[in-house]
């Protein structure tokens, strides 16, 4: 767990900014918590704090600004959003005076359209509809890497000779073995193995799940026509 940075997100309307949350907090393999969760912490001790929300009327939620205006000069911060309109315009200009005036360093901002369905698109069912979609989210996974390439990790770099590896951040708790819907995982001698690497379908879910980022599945061209042809006649899970 990246205990450097963490993110803070008001995500309440329809959970569209917590989809971008998530994908940030994966790439970077930090916590997502609630504004309300946040001004009970003390973030001093994060070198990286995130701040996002869905835009209301024309600003970030309140409560975010709130914890903006609990950080300090040593403290690096990103913003995010989703919104309703077509730009972003100057949708960032509150919660971005905000850090400023506690000279905050801001090293990057990020938005995407989300659904709305309120004022006169209640007339067509809502705009923007579908987003943010898988699309929006690999553009948030991407972009942390580029403004943060220190916390991401290459989550394909495996073992040599191997398709399912798991590192040495592992701690145990069996949240793969679970989680896995092929059993690739199993306990032997207290640790988790794969062992079961050759049935392996490279969903992600055993990544997304690991609180220790400490599994890698490598994914190239010859594990995904090895995917096919292993799976070919299989009819269900």
């Amino acid at each position: 767990m990246n205990h450097e940075a963490i993110i803070v997100c008001q995500s309440l309307y329809r959970g569209n900014t917590l989809r971008l949350a998530n994908a940030m907090a994966y790439t970077l393999g930090c916590r997502v918590v609630s504004a309300e969760d946040a001004l009970k912490m003390d973030l001093s001790s994060y070198k990286v704090v995130g701040l996002g929300s869905g835009i209301y009327f024309t600003a970030h939620h309140p409560r975010l600004i709130e914890v903006a205006e609990t950080l300090s000069a040593n403290q690096r911060a990103f913003v995010f959003s989703t919104r309703g309109a077509p730009m972003v315009g100057t949708y960032h200009r509150a919660i971005k005076d905000a850090l400023k005036a506690r000279d905050v360093t801001v090293i990057g901002e990020f938005s995407t359209k989300g659904f709305d369905c309120t004022g006169p698109y209640i007339l067509v069912g809502g705009g923007n509809k579908g987003r943010p979609n898988e699309r929006d989210e690999q553009k948030a996974m991407r972009y942390m890497k580029k403004i943060l390439p220190q916390y991401t990790l290459d989550d394909t770099a495996t073992e040599q000779g191997h398709v399912v590896s798991i590192n040495q951040s592992c701690i145990a708790c069996g949240t793969c073995v679970s989680v896995c819907p092929l059993q690739v995982f199993s306990f032997e001698d207290e640790r988790v193995k794969p062992v079961r690497e050759q049935d392996c379908i490279h969903c992600g879910m055993c990544q997304r799940a690991c609180p220790e980022r400490a599994i890698a599945v490598r994914h190239g061209f010859a594990e995904a026509i090895g995917i096919a042809k292993h799976h070919a006649k299989r009819t269900s899970l």
